[in-house]
């Protein structure tokens, strides 16, 4: 039987149409070497070299059959090769679930800085809300999760990769559009535009709790806020809404960015990804998300 080692001795010798110089080539003694081209022919069939006291040269045979055996053996080394860069994460898939927040800095960041060290890996995103993105995690429909406040759930593993000041959007007619920095309390008369609780319970409850914690109880419209960006009219709908910062660096025309005075009032992004999850790729993911905002 024909073995891979037979090909890689053949080659050599066919190559460099000397003994002594394709045993070195190989690493091993010349004896053995001639030997194992002696085998290698037994199992053909046929000669495969012609061997003189001053000379090595293929025969007919020999020259058919080289073609053949570098062709498998660069074949051999391309699977091996993709083989050791799947198991390290360079080469595949990743599909990744993402908060409406993050498209502004956050996603392009990570897949830029992915994209340099993992060229090879196809990258697929898709914007989702929270609530959909741990069913969407066990599903496989998502690898893993870049969330602004994610849901928690025991099945998941979860780690924060930046933390940002909150913004509050106002339209420019707002009193207060021209200021720098405000205390959030000084806008509790204002009317808040959220979103459907359902949808991200936990962001919800944490945007409600930063009001309460400024000493007022939001008063919260029934109009989506993602929806009235979306459709260009959030300048029209009388309300302010609370954004990371990074939100803040495409606004759409007539809103403004006001940002709070206090520097505890921040929301986190962090990667959300299946517990038993050992792919190399998420993996790999993680660690360019987790390097990426360090000094953020």
């Amino acid at each position: 039987m024909v073995e891979l080692r037979h090909l890689r001795y053949f080659v050599a010798v066919a190559e460099e149409l000397n003994f002594s110089r394709a045993a070195e080539r190989l690493h091993m003694a010349q004896p053995p070497l001639s030997v194992a081209i002696r085998q290698l022919e037994r199992e053909i069939g046929t000669e495969l070299l012609m061997r003189t006291t001053r000379e090595v040269k293929l025969t007919v045979a020999g020259e058919a059959f080289l073609a053949g055996a570098q062709r498998t053996l660069a074949e051999l080394e391309h699977s091996l090769s993709a083989a050791r860069r799947a198991a390290a994460g360079e080469l595949g898939s990743l599909r990744v679930g993402f908060s409406w927040s993050a498209r502004f800095e956050t996603l392009p960041a990570l897949g830029q800085a992915f994209r340099t060290s993992h060229r090879d890996v196809k990258l697929l995103a898709e914007e989702m809300w929270n609530a959909r993105m741990a069913e969407a995690l066990r599903a496989g429909a998502v690898d893993v999760a870049v969330a602004l406040c994610p849901e928690m759930s025991g099945d998941l593993s979860y780690e924060t990769i930046r933390s940002e000041r909150v913004v509050v959007l106002a339209a420019a007619a707002h009193p207060l559009a021209t200021e720098h920095e405000i205390d959030l309390q000084a806008l509790a008369q204002d009317s808040f535009v959220f979103f459907p609780r359902e949808l991200a319970p936990r962001l919800y409850d944490v945007m409600v709790g930063l009001c309460r914690r400024a000493g007022f109880e939001p008063a919260i419209r029934s109009e989506s806020f993602h929806t009235g960006w979306s459709l260009g009219v959030l300048a029209e709908l009388q309300a302010v809404a609370l954004v990371p910062e990074s939100v803040a660096g495409d606004l759409p025309e007539g809103v403004v960015a006001l940002r709070l005075s206090d520097p505890s009032d921040t929301l986190e992004t962090a990667i959300v990804w299946r517990s038993d999850d050992a792919s190399p790729i998420t993996t790999s993911f993680r660690q360019v998300a987790r390097e990426a905002f360090v000094a953020t």
